[in-house]
């Protein structure tokens, strides 16, 4: 195979010179990723330009016909090397990739690798004419099946065969047409397989039916699944030959078989488990009712004559897979399990402590029949085991001879095993009438030793041992004197005594050592299980050397010496040092291996060792380990080992005396505190102890007293704090980072001897303190004498310690030192600590060579050359092979998140320094340079101009220091370049005092944190007032200094001020102001203000990468457009920016790369310009002044009470709203306005407006909207006319009006509400009475309390308040009306005496008497409203009736899990069958929940066990409770349990902000009717995440804790919130419970959110006269504004893709990607939504069938049915997301109206948006791709063409712009697209090149034309 290999590369060289290799990973044989071999590695190829025809060179390349299909976006995964080909572009008929035109340089990223599915020819095969597993080889071509020639036919090619289809190799090639001469074609001949091939098309062969064969020589094979199953020959009696059945190794092609495979696990080659293959896994089968029977079939299924034995009880320990079988029932005939009798496949009641085994007789000889001949192939066959090599040989004839006459004698001790040892050692054992007996060691040598290893299928063996080395046996003494020469094939063949003959005891029991190279590995020096690895070579034991031993290497020798794992693997001799060779070095296991020997290592005896490195191990032993988990080192959650699984303790009964035995156990000195209730987190694994009592004696918990069941859950699982003698450490003497180690002991701080002091030592002193590591350890009192007792010596510590007491030491106070040995560390946390110029220790220099100081030079914050600071100065980095791992490790140094980029080519300018680093090779996971691979320092052949350059993301001014005193200064309650000044100093941030704070002081500041100056210096408290101390007072700078500690200043933390005068800055970035000009609000030509001007941005280079960047510095989402050629008007002041090249992630322009400031070769013709989307809000830029004009704007009440705080979320002008006139929950709308209350007029009101009011005011809906003053008439101002809300908005301000009391009613028409009042009120949904609208207040809300869904105390709502009824007079008709009033058919029962509870509100209701026709309980007779002579323990209840009134949820969570029905007094399950989110809301609303957020199939929370009683399921959503909804009728089903539904059910109803700003701020939920807050105990950046998704935001910036927008003053409902952070609400994520907390408000959780343009208002900053004029318009804030504002809908963001600007394939946004929607039901309903979303007017077509082209990411919804009027798809009715059952060649698509929905006013859109004559203005491009087809334009209802006559590339640019792209390329001709099918609409078409539409060019007339389809115009239009 190398050398074809190498003929191969040879052959691709000599024809492409340098070709590069290439292949496909990350797929199949055929499908992958693209990956090209250059320059020693393989890379992949940009997906820019990739299509079909480079698809295809790839696939010929690779040796396939063609390719059916090319990938983009990362389809196969992202690979890992470089990029290494962009922009390739083939013709077709290349023969290398690299023969095509290409870029070798990039712009690309590993989500754009390309991939290829390439088709396979011959990807059908099968056997023929023989059996499951054997036959004539068959492919499918051409239509037919045809053979393969046997010329060249080897194993090697049958391997091919079998493995592609599905077993696991070949036993055997046949030739000669053995299985029969095949009928079809004769498709391949010469076939030359390496054997590594997926399918037989991938081997080298003439060619597709290129032969000289006829069939007499076809091919054929013979499979085998399993090794030892020995397949007969033709001349074997059908009797033994499989007749049926599933497992006799048989298959369907293009499926799989069910049970075919079965393997004895556990045991050795003839017994052990049994184990089925199902369902892609092995699995167990129980011992229910096995026996012998059972055991025989199994056996002959492995090829053995018969069972011995059957066993059970796990006999063979225990399997960790599925249960396949149970209650297996056979006769012994059988020829496969599945014959037998059964329960069913993984039906079972069982556990794996019942796993069933086998012992099979030892020998295949019973596979030759009784009678017959012997045929050369069963010579062959048989000769083939070593059983038959030398007995076989001396009998068989030169001719037939029969069988019988030769036939052996079947083996009396056929059977034997080692015991007590382990796979290749132990006692020997033999198997003897029905049991296992031993072997006397009297005479036992090598000789007999080797027969017994040969007989067990060993080679030979190492040793033989007596006297019972491996432990006494306990049955018979089967041999004695036994005497081998050595060459018997089993021990029964030698002399001995006499069975069962013997003078011995079990103290002789013999033994062995077998070898198979370094099969026999022990362990010495230690005890049992832990101990020096020795291996066995080359007759002695040596040992292996501890380089690069780690945990993978030591389960490995732990698996091979039968424990189950590791638990530490040792270095350093840590057991003594050996004295034999050493065997290994350089060990490199994966953790799989069976042995060491099939590790990569040097070779055998190939070390560079001595044996102070001999390496150790660890083992778990049998006995329960412990472990802490969910805490620090030496706190958590008690966690035991038992059974190959952790589990936890149950805290009943959980105590000190407990604790302390965990703590001691662990090696503790004791314990400090015994923690309950899952303090430390709940556990996942099962629950091992229960009701545990010490005495505190205990070694280990396990003997303690306890119970092995257990009555709980995780929620009461046990911890600890253990009590850490040393647990306090300082560094004295020294700075933050850096001192004199010392230790708290007995009652004072003592210090530590330097004796055997390192830096591993001083690397644990170093964490322990909160540091990352330790840059130098210190000895000899480097810093200073200590006075207190030495505690420490000869600490030796491994580095893994959490603390030093964990570290080998002499003892506490044992030591012979004095205080002049003190030792001392230098400690690094991160390495953006910035080296202080004057005053520096010399200890915190570099001087030991390593690179912990890097920094970026030449450019900016986050980008610019690396420079490492060695031998006391900065050198650079050279750039060979520096690619983005290198650059991610020095973003990482520097306290950035990741590398955006890494540079070459001296991008930032040379350095001047030496070179420090060369060849630098990181893996990316390092923590600096230095652990990276490279030359070795200033060691190169490099020049400045190869100097390594980086653009990291984020910024690192938030990051926290580790030393210096105030070397980090932040900005904070501003923006990016404003703030308050605050520093870091004591481990938290302060502020700066602004007595005497000037310009000069904020110059110091601004520079510090690295820009060019400051524009203003702010006092009092301008940006809020900080919370930490205050720092710096009476600051007084020169103004060169480089940091505010420099300069004069009272001292720190010495002042005379409050935080009313914390000081800030604004400072001036470059290019910080940007604006856009001759546009609209959201568009226009790109501006940035630079040297006192505006100044414009040339387009050279100019793309939506650009775009983006300018968008979102606006405080706009993304960019829809980037234009060029001064779209939007010349500019006239400098044009300051020029081939600005972003890639989209910067924070602004001047991030970007570019020419330099004023640097260019353009005119203002090439003016740049963008289109932003979103909302315009965010147009007043983040920095700058506030102009004259815009101060006296703001001073106008009316237009900061009506428009501008319209803008502003949290100063809404209308956000106060009332009822008035009714009762709680109803009343007349009124909104308090210019300090009065006024009201709203009822024209056009509707539920839409009335849900927004309810909403608004805090409840979920709205039953009614009221008109015509239903609850009287208001007295103040008519504030609201004419409202039209689409129901989603958050409050009336919102919603279109005709502004602020602009109106034409009077108060007879004030509308009204009425509020849905509590969530679980089941008002009836239809045939409501009408005495149940609270028209006069009486009692039209009743409700269950103290109950379940359909059960409880009967309340009703009275005067604001829920109140209870008396149960006087209380009866069965009383409690028919309640019932019926909540939806329920009837009433079971009426209870009394306070069943449910004593209420706590008044009593309403006293003597009610019901004739019960009434519709409710107001209507009966009773004693009056609140009239009564009665205690709450008389209130009344009622039971009513619902066939399934009980639901829970199972096998989940609280809100979450399987549901299930209590029906016939038991509980069972809801079948899957058509489960979707409408059934799950029901199950929700029952449960008490607001609603569903997922229908779950496919039993996701486990099978269910009781009878499934519904199916087919199908609500509106409407429903109360599931027996509502339609079904198949109860328990009928065609189920079974693994199609168990489930729901996950929406806890918190709303979640919000609340103390902070539009997108930061306190996180709130409202659970129970109220607002609470969230503790934050483990609150991180995942829980910020899911929070800001939830309320719309793309992401978290910060996830803050400690109140920091305020403590709030509702319950504490979440703590311990666990998210993943892909959770779409706070209630998926795990926690506590709710109002579960040991927590107060001053642990309050907060975050900062991301990206949304609603809150990117700033405090300040310019605006623009254009921007002026736009705000004061009313009707633009109030139509306009608020209509771009985006909701918070989950897929609130779609777009087209395939096709153009306004048509193709409708994609969603949803977890992070792009995804589509399926055409089930797709029409244009669906499709008027999607283009409004999109902001075009409609929908001309929805389309179906994938017609823009397969999508590739997620199918997002189904069965999506809208209304129409739905703002976006997620409103509109569907299946769930990503429930589906579609494929992509159903994408759906949709084509828009081709003029955008212009929300902005019509006197400021530009009259290039607006089409001039609306006739042609949609066109399309038809028959081609994205940017080139056929053209089409809509006219008259239909889709038509335009003729070519006198068609150019004038009249193509006018289509191409049209489209939105910048120009054409070519005006093609001649239908070169096709020819269309519709109307020829226009003909002469004759352009100037102007024109915006097709229709205002010249031509002949609409639909006038002499033309055919044949001359069809198109067009190619140019793409950047």
């Amino acid at each position: 195979m190398q050398l074809w290999w190498l003929l191969v590369v040879a052959c691709s060289v000599l024809i492409s010179g340098n070709a590069k290799l290439i292949r496909l990973a990350g797929g199949a044989g055929n499908t992958g990723r693209v990956e090209v071999y250059h320059n020693g590695q393989w890379g992949t190829v940009c997906d820019d330009g990739w299509g079909l025809e480079e698809a295809n060179v790839v696939c010929r390349q690779l040796g396939f016909e063609s390719a059916s299909w090319s990938r983009t976006m990362a389809h196969y995964g992202q690979g890992t090397g470089p990029i290494l080909l962009d922009d390739v572009v083939c013709d077709g008929s290349e023969t290398f990739l690299t023969q095509c035109s290409h870029s070798d340089t990039h712009d690309c990223q590993h989500t754009e690798d390309a991939g290829v599915d390439c088709y396979s020819v011959l990807n059908n095969v099968r056997l023929a004419g023989g059996g499951g597993n054997y036959g004539r080889v068959e492919v499918y071509y051409n239509g037919q099946w045809g053979t393969v020639c046997d010329d060249g036919w080897d194993l090697i090619d049958a391997n091919v065969v079998c493995r592609q289809l599905g077993f696991e190799s070949a036993l055997e090639s046949k030739s000669s047409a053995f299985y029969g001469q095949g009928s079809g074609t004769i498709v391949l001949d010469d076939v030359d397989c390496t054997g590594d091939e997926d399918s037989l098309d991938q081997c080298r062969h003439n060619g597709l039916e290129e032969h000289n064969c006829v069939h007499y020589e076809d091919a054929g094979v013979v499979c085998s699944n399993t090794p030892n199953t020995l397949l007969p020959t033709t001349d074997t009696p059908s009797s033994l030959l499989p007749t049926t059945g599933v497992w006799n190794n048989v298959r369907l092609a293009g499926g799989g078989g069910v049970l075919n495979n079965v393997r004895l696990a556990g045991g050795g080659g003839n017994y052990g488990r049994v184990e089925v293959y199902y369902n892609e896994q092995w699995g167990t089968v129980c011992d229910d009712g096995w026996d012998l029977n059972d055991a025989h079939v199994v056996c002959r299924q492995l090829g053995f004559e018969s069972a011995l034995e059957g066993n059970s009880n796990a006999m063979y320990g225990l399997g960790s897979g599925p249960i396949v079988l149970d209650d297996v029932d056979c006769t012994g005939d059988e020829h496969s399990l599945d014959q037998c009798r059964h329960n069913g496949l993984e039906e079972h009641n069982c556990v794996h402590y019942e796993d069933a085994g086998v012992v099979c007789s030892n020998t295949p000889s019973t596979l030759l029949p009784t009678t017959g001949y012997i045929t050369e192939e069963l010579t062959t066959l048989l000769l083939s085991t070593s059983y038959f090599t030398e007995a076989l040989t001396t009998l068989l004839p030169s001719t037939k001879v029969p069988i019988r006459l030769w036939r052996w004698r079947v083996d009396i001790l056929n059977t034997v095993r080692l015991a007590g040892g382990g796979g290749n050692y132990g006692r020997v054992e033999v198997y003897y009438k029905g049991q296992w007996g031993t072997v006397c060691d009297d005479l036992w040598d090598s000789d007999d030793a080797n027969v017994v290893c040969r007989q067990l299928g060993f080679e030979f063996a190492l040793e033989g041992n007596r006297n019972a080395l491996y432990g006494q046996g306990s049955g018979p003494i089967v041999l004695d004197d036994v005497e081998c020469t050595g060459d018997e094939d089993s021990l029964d063949q030698c002399r001995h005594n006499g069975l069962e003959e013997h003078n011995c005891g079990h103290h002789e029991d013999a033994g062995v050592v077998c070898q198979n190279i370094l099969n026999t590995v022990r362990l010495a020096g230690g005890g049992g299980n832990y101990g020096r690895v020795e291996v066995y070579y080359k007759g002695q034991w040596g040992t292996v050397c501890d380089d690069w031993w780690d945990s993978d290497d030591a389960n490995v020798v732990c698996r091979q010496l039968g424990f189950e794992f590791a638990l530490e693997g040792n270095r350093y001799a840590l057991y003594g040092q050996g004295s034999g060779p050493i065997v290994l070095d350089d060990v490199e296991c994966t953790g799989d291996e069976d042995s060491l020997d099939q590790c990569r290592h040097n070779g055998l005896e190939e070390h560079n060792c001595g044996h102070h490195e001999d390496a150790g191990v660890v083992c778990q032993s049998n006995a329960k380990e412990i472990r802490l988990a969910g805490g620090a080192g030496n706190t958590g959650r008690v966690e035991v080992y038992h059974n190959g699984q952790w589990g936890t303790v149950c805290d009943d009964g959980w105590g000190i005396e407990e604790a302390d035995v965990v703590c001691r156990q662990l090696g503790f000195e004791s314990a400090s505190w015994s923690r309950t209730k899952a303090h430390y987190g709940q556990g996942t694994g099962p629950i091992l102890l229960d009701d545990v009592v010490c005495d505190g004696s205990e070694t280990s918990l396990t003997q303690c007293s306890h119970s092995d069941t257990d009555n709980c859950q995780h929620t009461e699982d046990a911890g600890v704090d253990c009590y850490s003698v040393l647990n306090n450490v300082r560094l004295a003497g020294g700075g933050g980072n850096y001192g004199r180690v010392e230790v708290y002991y007995n009652g004072q701080w003592g210090t530590v001897c330097d004796d055997g002091w390192d830096l591993i030592d001083a690397n644990v002193v170093c964490r322990q303190l909160g540091f990352d590591s330790a840059l130098e350890s210190k000895s000899s009192a480097f810093y200073g004498q200590g006075s207190g007792t030495i505690v420490l010596d000869d600490v030796d510590c491994t580095g893994d310690e959490d603390s030093l007491d964990q570290c080998g030491h002499a003892g506490l106070e044992e030591h012979n030192c004095g205080h002049h040995e003190d030792a001392g560390v230098v400690c690094q946390n991160t390495p953006n600590t910035l080296l202080p110029t004057t005053d520096t220790p010399s200890s915190l220099l570099p001087t030991t060579g390593v690179l912990n100081n890097v920094r970026l030079a030449g450019g900016g914050g986050n980008f610019g050359r690396v420079e490492v600071y060695y031998k006391g100065q900065w050198g650079t980095v050279c750039d060979d092979l520096w690619d983005s791992d290198d650059a991610n490790v020095v973003c990482r140094q520097l306290g950035f998140e990741f590398a955006l980029e890494g540079n070459r080519n001296a991008l930032y300018g040379q350095g001047s320094g030496p070179i420090v680093l060369d060849d630098v090779e990181c893996t990316g996971d390092e923590d600096s340079l230095d652990q990276c691979r490279h030359n070795g320092l200033e060691e190169h052949n490099c020049g400045h101009y190869e100097d390594a350059g980086v653009v990291c993301s984020n910024t690192p001014n938030t990051l926290l220091p580790t030393t210096g005193v105030l070397n980090n200064v932040r900005l904070a309650g501003g923006g990016g370049n404003y703030g308050r000044v605050e520093v870091y100093y004591n481990g938290q941030w302060g502020t700066v005092c602004d007595d005497g704070w000037d310009l000069i002081d904020a110059n110091v500041v601004c520079r510090q944190l690295g820009f060019d100056s400051a524009l203003e210096y702010n006092s009092n408290a301008l940006y809020d007032q900080g919370s930490g101390p205050i720092v710096l007072d009476d600051v007084d700078c020169t103004g060169d200094e480089d940091s505010l500690d420099q300069c004069g200043h009272a001292g720190l933390e010495k002042h005379n001020c409050g935080h009313h005068e914390d000081a800030g800055v604004v400072c001036n970035s470059v290019l910080n102001n940007v604006r856009l000009a001759g546009g609209g609000g959201h568009y226009g030509r790109v501006e940035v203000y630079y040297k006192g001007q505006w100044g414009t941005v040339c387009d050279d280079l100019w793309d939506s990468d650009d775009a983006n960047v300018v968008c979102r510095q606006l405080g706009f989402e993304f960019a829809l457009e980037g234009n060029r050629d001064a779209l939007y008007g010349q500019g006239s002041g400098p044009i300051v920016l020029d081939d600005v090249e972003c890639t989209g992630d910067e924070d602004s322009l001047d991030q970007c790369r570019h020419n330099g400031l004023e640097e260019h070769n353009c005119g203002h013709y090439e003016d740049a310009g963008v289109v932003c989307s979103n909302t315009p809000s965010t147009l007043l830029p983040t920095t700058g002044y506030i102009t004259e004009e815009l101060t006296t704007l703001l001073l106008s009440t009316s237009y900061s009470t009506e428009a501008l705080t319209t803008l502003l979320p949290s100063t809404n002008i209308l956000n106060t709203v009332r009822l008035a006139g009714g009762g709680g929950n109803y009343g007349r709308v009124e909104v308090y306005y210019k300090g009065q209350w006024g009201t709203v007029c009822d024209d056009l009101w509707d539920s839409d407006d009335a849900n927004v009011v309810c909403r608004q005011l805090g409840f979920e809906f709205a039953l009614e909207g009221n008109r015509n003053a239903l609850y009287g008439q208001g007295s103040g101002p008519i504030v609201l006319d004419d409202v039209e809300c689409t129901g989603d908005e958050d409050s009336l301000d919102q919603c279109r009006h005709n502004g602020l009391e602009e109106h034409n009613c009077r108060h007879h028409e004030d509308a009204g509400v009425v509020c849905q009042n509590t969530p679980n009120t089941l008002l009836p949904t239809t045939d409501t009475p009408s005495s149940l609208l609270p028209t006069t207040g009486v009692l039209n809300n009743v409700r269950l309390a103290g109950g379940g869904g359909n059960y409880g105390r009967v309340e009703v709502y009275y005067n604001g308040q829920w109140g209870t009824v008396c149960d006087d007079g209380w009866d069965l008709i009383d409690a028919n009306v309640v019932c019926r009033q909540l939806g329920f058919d009837s009433a079971l029962e009426y209870n009394s005496n306070a069943l449910y509870g004593q209420g706590s509100g008044p009593i309403m209701l006293d003597d009610v008497d019901c004739t019960g026709d009434e519709d409710s309980l107001d209507q009966c007779g009773h004693a009056g409203l609140e009239e009564h002579n009665c205690g709450h323990h008389e209130d009344a209840g009622v039971v009513c009736n619902s066939v399934l009134n009980n639901v829970r949820l199972a096998g989940g969570g609280g809100n979450y899990g399987r549901v299930e029905v209590y029906y016939n007094e038991q509980w069972g399950t809801v079948c899957d069958d058509g489960w979707d989110l409408n059934d799950a809301h029901v199950v929700c609303r029952q449960l008490g929940f607001e609603s569903a957020l997922e229908g779950n199939s496919n039993a996701m929370y486990g099978l269910g066990s009781g009878p499934i009683v519904l199916d087919d399921v199908d609500c509106t959503g409407d429903e109360h409770s599931l027996d509502q909804c339609r079904h198949a009728g109860l328990e009928e089903d065609n189920c079974d349990h693994f199609e168990d539904a489930g729901v996950v059910c929406r806890v918190f109803d709303n979640v919000r902000l609340a103390g902070g700003g539009g997108n930061y701020g306190r996180v709130e939920v409202h659970y129970n009717g109220q607002w609470g807050t969230v503790c934050d105990d483990g609150w991180d950046l995942n829980d910020a995440h899911v929070i800001c998704r939830q309320l719309g935001f793309e992401f978290a910036l910060e996830g803050n804790s400690n109140a920091l927008y305020g403590q709030g003053s509702g319950p504490i409902v979440l703590d311990n919130v666990n998210c993943m952070g892909d959770e779409d609400s706070l209630d998926q994520c795990r926690h506590n419970g709710l109002e579960e907390h040991n927590c107060v408000h001053y642990e309050d959780a907060g975050v900062v959110c991301s990206n949304t343009p609603s809150t990117l208002l700033p405090t300040t900053g310019y605006i623009t006269e254009e921007l002026t004029t736009l705000l004061l318009s009313t009707s633009y804030f109030t139509e306009a504004l608020t209509t771009l504002l985006p909701s918070t809908n989950i897929l609130n963001t779609v777009r087209l893709a395939g096709g153009g600007g306004n048509y193709g394939r409708v994609e969603v946004y949803y977890k992070g990607q792009w995804g589509t929607v399926c055409d089930d039901l797709w029409d244009s309903d669906d499709a008027n939504v999607v283009c409004r979303q999109l902001g075009f007017e409609f929908a001309l077509e929805g389309n179906r069938n994938a017609l823009y082209g397969q999508g590739s990411g997620p199918i997002v919804l189904d069965d999506v049915e809208c209304t129409g009027g739905e703002d976006s798809l997620d409103q509109c009715r569907h299946n769930g997301l990503e429930e589906h059952n579609c494929r992509h060649h159903e994408d759906a698509g949709v084509v828009c109206q081709n003029t955008p929905n212009t929300l902005l006013p019509t006197t400021d859109t530009p009259s290039s948006l607006l089409p001039t004559t609306g006739v042609l203005n949609n066109v399309r491009l038809a028959g081609g791709g994205a940017n080139y087809g056929r053209v089409e334009v809509y006219y008259n209802g239909q889709w038509g063409t335009v003729c070519d006559d006198g068609w150019d590339v004038t009249d193509a640019n006018v289509v191409c712009r049209q489209l939105g792209f910048d120009s054409a390329k070519e005006g093609n001709s001649y239908a070169l697209y096709g020819q269309g099918s519709g109307p020829i609409v226009l003909d002469d078409v004759d352009c100037t090149g102007d024109e915006d539409f097709l229709d205002q060019c010249g031509h002949a007339g609409l639909e006038n034309h002499d033309c055919g389809h044949h001359e069809d115009a198109g067009v190619v239009c140019t793409v950047l």
